[in-house]
């Protein structure tokens, strides 16, 4: 490749990677800012909570709230998407941003380096060659590291339009399983015993973990 021609698209490539990382960094400080808010949003603004910090736990407890008539399914959905989905889109972008850096192996300085420990990505790579895409549905089922399997996907150059879709079908079930549980376990809570929903919760999140687990070996 010609010098001019090489120069030209580092630069373009120095210009993406600058695009995403100010993309992760807004992400990243609403996602603190939204956990000293957490307890204030939740008796008032839950959907907001969940628009700014759509994980598992939050899910959970909006099927809780779903069940007791606090929330609305439609604006649940609606603002547990655009992170819960779109935030992986966006680590699969930033995997193939740098990866040639993780594909070399070579640890990647300041907040990109955090954002990307390439030893933990490159063994989610070696799970993605072994399980195939049908590993990326899955792990979102599971309590798994779904953000850096797409930037392991991106970094081995996996198809956006194998990808993208998996994902998005895993992501929609993972959101649907989620709120699904909190709902039953609110109506357990209100029909039975607190104990029985707290339970409910415990072994909820064991067998998430499990299954991640033995998914990622």
């Amino acid at each position: 490749m010609p010098t001019r021609t090489r120069s030209r698209t580092d630069r373009r490539l120095h210009s993406i990677r600058l695009w995403l990382l100010g993309l992760a960094g807004i992400r990243t400080v609403l996602g603190i800012v939204a956990i000293p808010l957490a307890p204030v949003l939740y008796r008032k603004h839950f959907v907001l909570l969940v628009l700014l910090r759509p994980t598992k736990e939050v899910l959970l407890a909006g099927g809780f709230l779903l069940r007791q008539g606090k929330v609305n399914l439609l604006a649940l959905l609606a603002a547990s998407v655009p992170l819960a989905i779109l935030g992986v889109w966006h680590f699969y972008l930033l995997g193939r941003a740098y990866a040639r850096e993780i594909q070399s192996g070579k640890a990647i300085p300041s907040f990109a380096g955090k954002l990307l420990p390439v030893k933990r990505i490159k063994k989610l790579s070696k799970v993605l060659d072994k399980r195939g895409t049908p590993i990326v549905i899955v792990g979102r089922l599971a309590s798994f590291p779904s953000a850096l399997l797409g930037a392991a996907a991106g970094a081995s150059d996996m198809p956006a339009d194998t990808f993208l879709p998996a994902d998005f079908v895993g992501g929609l079930a993972s959101i649907a399983e989620v709120i699904g549980a909190g709902y039953l376990l609110g109506e357990a809570y209100h029909d039975a015993s607190p104990w029985l929903a707290v339970v409910g919760v415990v072994l909820l999140f064991a067998l998430l973990i499990g299954v991640g687990r033995a998914v990622a070996k």
